[in-house]
């Protein structure tokens, strides 16, 4: 009897798998404590596709454990919902611990191994980082927060004002236009940008490949080698249509930077300063590549994250009017009636800084990070750490420890707050400790994504009151606060509120200056 392709392929996934079992290393320690695991398949049919920061979080609480180990087939996997535990692993034993993992969707089937966050630990992704942080450094960033001001007293505000219905739409485009802005120099359109809308759509499908266990390739890597054709093998052409867009949209972008820097039209920029700096070199074309796929990168990782936590802001002042009442009078103290909060402010607003800390620490928006990949065995407290392993840093159980922050789920600013108005320094800050990650992979655009949202928190609420919207009856329709998607990302799940000018404060004279630009 003949074997078919599909029965052939099962038997070679089986065998691989029980080798990998029978000749696993025998260490004399323990692994850490984990699931009852399936013959074969371990636990990759247990772990669900979409929010397993939830999952492992109530995972750990069942074990007892905020270190444990799971296996996906051949896949060791080891989850810390622990801050001392990352810290002790990720960032004080960063040499061993700052890899990632390839996977099959993602690396082999779309190819992105040139983006900076999903390369492996080495040379190239030594030089992608420190191109980046050269360019993101501390004498740049006076210039990136004079684009900031721009982006939202030109963008955000007066759309906030005109169309105050479609602030989703709003929020969106000013975070990812300013990031377009700020890597290409283009012009946006103030309103729906075309170049922003068609970046996220395509990064976003992106996204969705980024998330382990989001396709079954990725659970069995064999099935890589299945045509598109095979039943169960439409990630194939899932994979090809990203990858299509992929590229498409990093050679309009980049070329049309190209184009402006021969024009004139191209503002200061990340893609313009890194080929000025390689003009004249040897090894320029090289260079040139890889400032494009760079600035890919940039989008990718900054976009999104963004987003959800300026769309968590509006929800958590929607359902915490007392906060948002706090918070303006503030404000009003400070920044007073004749003019817009400026990032001079910011060291004198405590309590919208501890508002920005909440809204990280309420809704991390890469709750469960991305896995890193241990390049050799290590040995903590007692429980052996395979070379090779996924290690995912859980930074939603983190931040959502009743310990350290009680009654987590609250949307409570004041637990940053000391009695005498001033900002905690004893108490962990979602600013620098889990949100952005850990060890040598935190993510170097934190400062820059940090004072984007402080501006956007600080001015939306220097001129805007977020209220519930009301049925026919009169009576304010209610909102829950849930979180959703298919991706890494953890956002708010689409709401409708009504935003209106506060009472006594005169929002078209204060935007007057910036009221009709159509591009920013």
């Amino acid at each position: 009897m003949s074997l078919s392709l599909r029965d052939a392929l099962i038997i070679t996934v089986c065998v691989v798998v029980h080798l990998a079992y029978r000749y696993r290393n025998k260490s004399k320690y323990p692994l850490p404590p984990g699931m009852p695991k399936w013959p074969i398949v371990g636990n990759a049919f247990q772990i669900p596709a979409s929010q397993q920061h939830l999952f492992f979080k109530d995972l750990g609480e069942q074990l007892g454990s905020k270190i444990f180990y799971l296996k996906a087939f051949s896949q060791d996997m080891i989850v810390i919902n622990d801050v001392k535990i990352a810290q002790d692993l990720l960032d004080k034993r960063s040499s061993l611990y700052s890899s990632r993992a390839r996977t099959p969707m993602l690396n082999d089937l779309i190819g992105i191994n040139y983006f900076f966050p999903f390369m492996q630990y080495g040379d190239e992704w030594r030089s992608h980082r420190r191109i980046f942080q050269q360019y993101f450094s501390p004498k740049n960033m006076k210039k990136e927060e004079e684009r900031t001001v721009d982006f939202i007293r030109k963008g955000l505000l007066p759309n906030l004002y005109e169309t105050p219905e479609k602030f989703l739409e709003h929020l969106l485009n000013v975070v990812g236009g300013l990031i377009t802005a700020t890597t290409y120099g283009v012009q946006i359109h103030r309103v729906n940008d075309p170049l922003v809308e068609y970046q996220e759509h395509v990064y976003g499908a992106g996204e969705k490949a980024a998330t382990p266990g989001q396709f079954l390739v990725d659970v069995i890597p064999q099935l890589k080698y299945v045509p598109g054709w095979f039943p169960g093998a439409g990630f194939q052409n899932v994979a090809r249509e990203i990858k299509e867009m992929t590229e498409e949209v990093m050679d309009k972008t980049y070329d049309m930077t190209l184009k402006g820097i021969d024009d004139g039209s191209t503002s200061d920029c990340f893609v313009s300063w890194s080929l000025e700096n390689n003009s004249g070199q040897a090894n320029y074309d090289s260079q040139a590549l890889r400032t494009k796929q760079i600035a890919a990168a940039i989008y990718k990782a900054g976009s999104d994250t963004r987003l959800a936590s300026s769309t968590t802001f509006v929800m958590a002042m929607l359902l915490h009017p007392d906060v948002q009442h706090k918070a303006q009078a503030e404000l009003d103290s400070v920044v007073g009636h004749d003019r817009l909060p400026d990032f001079s402010d910011r060291s004198h607003l405590p309590y919208i800084n501890a508002i920005l800390k909440e809204v990280l620490r309420y809704n991390p928006p890469l709750p469960f990070g991305l896995p890193h990949l241990t390049s050799g065995e290590d040995v903590y407290d007692g429980y052996y750490i395979p070379k090779g392993a996924m290690v995912f840093a859980n930074s939603y159980a983190m931040l959502q420890d009743e310990e350290t922050f009680p009654n987590p789920r609250s949307f409570k600013p004041e637990r940053f707050m000391n009695a005498d108005g001033t900002l905690r320094t004893d108490i962990l800050d979602p600013e620098s400790v889990a949100t952005f990650g850990f060890g040598r992979r935190i993510c170097p655009g934190a400062q820059l994504a940090l004072s984007t949202l402080y501006l956007m928190f600080s001015s939306i609420l220097a001129l805007y009151d977020i209220m519930p919207e009301q049925d026919s009856a009169g009576k304010p329709i209610h909102v829950s606060p849930e979180f959703g998607g298919h991706s890494i990302i953890s956002q708010p799940i689409p709401f409708r509120c009504k935003i209106t000018p506060r009472k006594g404060k005169n929002v078209e004279g204060l935007l007057k200056d910036y009221l009709g630009h159509e591009v920013i």
